[in-house]
């Protein structure tokens, strides 16, 4: 990898995050009622990588939009860096919150080019004047992202998103998600829907920025593989709530089989789908 390939420098210091008796239900007073959040309480600290893990229904994703501010609270608080954003909309929490999604469709704007989206993401949280959002200076910045991926991409600027692979387009949302710095990086199993290949450069492409931005980040995987391998620190959901919090020293030694026993330990039944072990 050539010099100008190497991660830029982080902005400022990395963000605690903190989230107390977090409650989230759906379908209130309905036959169909769920109680997804139970009164989740995490504190993360500044430059943590924490992978999220539990079955279906665990409360998983929900927690992951409660944070954005994509569905809102029932009740509890939501602390950025001590600051109170429980009740910012989801518009505004963008500014500090970046999120990839497992669609690689989402996080970008199709008919628009890679320059484009790109330096839409660079001015995340700025103001935005009549002036063009792609000059020179950016197109630099934008081109020195895209080279971290190594897929050819800052050669080709003025080509439209929707012309890219599943996997350059996820590629090119993580760049989205971090370029503007954000306080808080959720991944959302940005690798599920890439093939085995891809998702591994994916994987090692986020840890590289995650590691070289010093992002404070919360991964939900349903991978228990990947949940062990990548990050400092991994959490165990279940029922809507955290029922297992494994730190960096603890998580080095564990396996797939000891966090499977860990989990029946814990919940007292046995781990859900053979998708966690399998994947």
């Amino acid at each position: 990898m050539t010099e100008t390939c190497a991660v830029p420098a982080p902005a400022g210091p990395a963000a605690g995050f903190e989230c107390r008796d977090i409650r989230k239900t759906f379908f209130r007073n309905s036959a169909f009622e769920i109680r997804a959040l139970c009164g989740v309480d995490l504190s993360v600290n500044p430059g943590d990588f924490v992978t999220i893990i539990g079955s279906n229904g665990a409360g998983k994703s929900t927690l992951l939009n409660v944070i954005a501010g994509t569905f809102p609270l029932d009740g509890g608080t939501l602390l950025l860096d001590g600051e109170d954003i429980s009740g910012l909309p989801e518009h505004k929490r963008a500014a500090y919150i970046g999120r990839v999604f497992q669609d690689p469709r989402a996080g970008t704007a199709p008919s628009l080019t890679i320059e484009e989206n790109m330096c839409i993401a660079l001015r995340r949280g700025k103001r935005r004047g009549l002036a063009l959002g792609v000059n020179s200076a950016r197109r630099q910045v934008v081109r020195e992202n895209l080279c971290l991926v190594e897929m050819g991409l800052e050669n080709r600027l003025k080509i439209q998103v929707a012309k890219l692979s599943g996997g350059q387009r996820q590629a090119m949302s993580l760049l989205m998600a971090t370029i503007a710095e954000p306080r808080l990086l959720l991944l959302d199993e940005h690798t599920a829907a890439l093939d085995p290949k891809v998702a591994a450069t994916t994987m090692e492409l986020t840890d590289r920025i995650v590691t070289a931005r010093g992002l404070t980040t919360l991964m939900v995987t349903h991978n228990m593989e990947l949940a062990l391998e990548h990050g400092n620190r991994l959490i165990m959901m279940h029922g809507g709530r955290i029922i297992l919090d494994v730190g960096a020293d603890e998580k080095k030694e564990l396996t797939v089989p000891g966090l499977v026993q860990k989990f029946r330990d814990v919940a007292g039944e046995s781990f859900a789908t053979d998708r966690m072990l399998l994947d």
